[in-house]
């Protein structure tokens, strides 16, 4: 049986070592981000969140499409972290894939 290219995809982004590691630094930074309207001051709430998933976040956050805290603002600024989050979740994967040898599946050619 055969691994499809999104169950690979799958694989590489959330079941090694690397990037569950780094997915969690990732879940505990966005903890104050949750609970950021309980507190008094949460103008640095997402900080963390943006260094940890820097550089990416930043390319991603450069255009800004809306002005002021609309809804469309919030969920574009969510939306690109998540994004940059994924997006090293599955390089990390790459990269352990690359140095503890495992060869990536190719196709088998029939002639």
């Amino acid at each position: 049986m055969r691994d499809s290219r999104a169950r690979t995809l799958v694989r590489l982004t959330f079941a090694n070592p690397a990037s569950l590691v780094y997915l969690g630094l990732v879940a505990a930074a966005a903890l104050p981000v949750v609970f950021a309207s309980a507190t008094a001051d949460s103008s640095f709430a997402a900080v963390w969140l943006l260094l940890i998933t820097a550089p990416t976040s930043m390319l991603l956050l450069l255009p800004d499409f809306a002005d002021g805290n609309s809804g469309l603002a919030t969920a574009y600024f969510f939306a690109a972290l998540t994004l940059s989050a994924l997006l090293h979740s599955f390089l990390l994967g790459l990269i352990y894939r690359a140095l503890r040898g495992i060869p990536a599946r190719q196709a088998h050619t029939t002639t």
